[in-house]
């Protein structure tokens, strides 16, 4: 839904009374008008705990002692499941949406979706290669093949505020270890006509929680482009946007266009500070671009084209987003194994490392015999020994009798 309704007992008043009550309004019909992001309603006014303040200066200290390192911008892949709770088949879709869903979200955030070039060119040089894809998993938990797609058929679906009984049901329903997959939940249907909504990492933010039920819920037909999708699939990016730790970039507009750039609003600098819009008209509707360590050498039109705003064309990530997610991806220990070689192993993106056979050396000498605990032993038959040689080869035999 776009676009804002028409009130009829505006009608009944002055011009200038409908004028003022018509801007106090809009917050408010703008919310009301597009519900497709449940996770606003918690992060407008609220102030950072403290929790939420020590984390986040220690994803700041990482950031800044990974500054110099190239392997800091490596490509870290995330193995992913999809979890489609359907009931009787209503809203569930085919591996093929599911796939193409993954596709649009790792265009965007790897930067080759085809309508970069539709955005604002001011922001080109702040528009980032994110340097992170999401792989479907290969192997489950139990190391047996899969799609990385899970189907649960089920009558429940969930309510998106965390007071509600049903919040994150579906999640308690089926979930992978958080420590090996990224979970995403696909939905018939989310309460309070909601498309998707997200938990942000840990539990020192508003919106977070238990690992356990780290990731998006998301309606079905929001994922993807192709089969029952009715949208450009980027709800999904939005919303693993927040679980990687960003907020909107709308963020401050409760308190005015917020103060520093770095500590208020998205607190991320080369965002510029706005209030909530839809449409992709150009506008500026803060002048405090400069506070704080801002990326920006004058004041900036509003940045229509983030993933993290509410409007339509919708296009990029900036260096600053890329920056913060990365932070949160190398600093938490729940996360920063999931993109290592062990956990890609174990959840089939990777093969393992095969060990190369290098020809044997007649002339070497053997040293001695050892066991499987490192105790020299005679040779022995049917017992698994290790012999060691000279040139620094080993050999593992079994002597059959």
């Amino acid at each position: 839904m776009r676009g804002l309704p028409t009130v009829p007992y505006f009608l009944y008043i002055s011009n200038m009374k409908k004028f003022l009550i018509f801007l106090f309004l809009i917050p408010q019909i703008l919310f009301a008008q597009n519900n497709w992001c449940g996770t606003a309603d918690k992060m407008l006014a609220n102030p950072p705990t403290e929790k939420e303040q020590n984390l986040m200066q220690k994803i700041r200290i990482n950031v800044t002692n990974n500054s110099d390192n190239k392997s800091q911008d490596s490509l870290l892949i995330i193995p992913t499941v999809v979890h489609i709770v359907h009931f009787n088949g209503n809203g569930d879709i085919t591996d093929l949406q599911v796939q193409d869903g993954m596709r649009v979200i790792n265009k965007d955030f790897r930067r080759t979706n085809t309508d970069t070039v539709n955005g604002n060119p001011i922001f080109y040089p702040f528009a980032a290669d994110c340097k992170i894809e999401f792989r479907l998993a290969k192997l489950d938990p139990n190391g047996d093949s899969t799609t990385g797609i899970t189907r649960t058929d089920t009558s429940i679906y969930p309510h998106p505020e965390p007071t509600n009984a049903n919040f994150d049901n579906v999640k308690y329903a089926v979930n992978w270890p958080s420590t090996m997959y990224f979970n995403v939940w696909l939905t018939r249907h989310i309460s309070s006509g909601t498309n998707g909504y997200a938990q942000y990492p840990g539990t020192a933010f508003t919106y977070g929680g238990p690992w356990e039920t780290y990731g998006p819920t998301i309606r079905s037909y929001e994922w993807g482009t192709i089969g029952t999708s009715t949208s450009d699939g980027r709800v999904g990016t939005h919303e693993i946007g927040h679980c990687l730790g960003l907020y909107h970039t709308f963020l401050s507009f409760s308190t005015g266009c917020g103060a520093e750039c770095d500590t208020t609003g998205d607190e991320v600098c080369d965002t510029p500070p706005t209030t909530p819009t839809y449409n992709c008209d150009t506008s500026n509707l803060c002048s405090n671009d400069l506070l704080g360590p801002s990326a920006f050498t004058m004041d900036m039109p509003d940045q229509l084209e983030n993933y993290m705003s509410y409007n339509d064309c919708q296009s990029l990530f900036t260096l600053g987003q890329k920056e913060r997610m990365r932070g949160f991806l190398t600093t938490l220990d729940t996360l920063n194994g999931l993109y290592l070689d062990d956990n890609l192993i174990a959840t089939g993106l990777m093969q393992p490392t095969t060990i190369a056979e290098l020809p044997i050396n007649e002339n070497r000498k053997l040293l001695k015999i050892i066991d499987v605990l490192g105790r020299n032993t005679p040779n022995k038959k049917n017992t698994p020994l290790f012999y060691l040689y000279d040139d620094g080869t080993m050999e593992k035999k079994i002597i059959v009798e």
